[in-house]
């Protein structure tokens, strides 16, 4: 009777990895074939991104390289109109993001956000005016 009961628990233990060990697998592969980071993390920052800026009513188009850790964004920022820029004081709490771009030939970007519907989107601050941007995943 205990060496049944045994076998029970034992096969119980078994299955159980086996369930966890293929659930992390299938994590990781959907990470690596979306083609982010396979840290299997909730970040939802990460990445690269497709940038709108809306400019006095026109369409800016921009890209973001995003990386967090812990609560600090760090990355880069490009458009035809900046050129390459880098992030500064990158935050992210409570659901909210705020970092300042800054550009060697481009007055510095404030930038404020939050993710909304799969979408980053908020207000940025330059050149002495505010209005909205939107980005999306690559």
């Amino acid at each position: 009777m205990r060496s049944k009961t045994i076998s029970i628990a034992s096969a119980l233990a078994l299955v159980t990895i086996l369930f966890t060990t293929c659930s992390a697998i299938a994590r990781h592969h959907r990470a690596f074939v979306e083609g982010r980071s396979a840290v299997l993390t909730d970040d939802p920052i990460t990445g690269e991104w497709n940038v709108s800026f809306f400019v006095h009513e026109q369409k800016t188009p921009a890209t973001y390289a995003l990386k967090l850790d812990g609560t600090k964004i760090t990355g880069t920022a490009y458009s035809d109109h900046t050129g390459p820029g880098t992030i500064r004081d990158g935050k992210w709490e409570n659901g909210k993001l705020s970092f300042t771009l800054d550009f060697k030939k481009h007055e510095s970007i404030a930038v404020t956000g939050a993710l909304k519907d799969g979408k980053l989107v908020g207000e940025f601050s330059t050149e002495g005016f505010t209005d909205k941007w939107e980005a999306v995943r690559k």
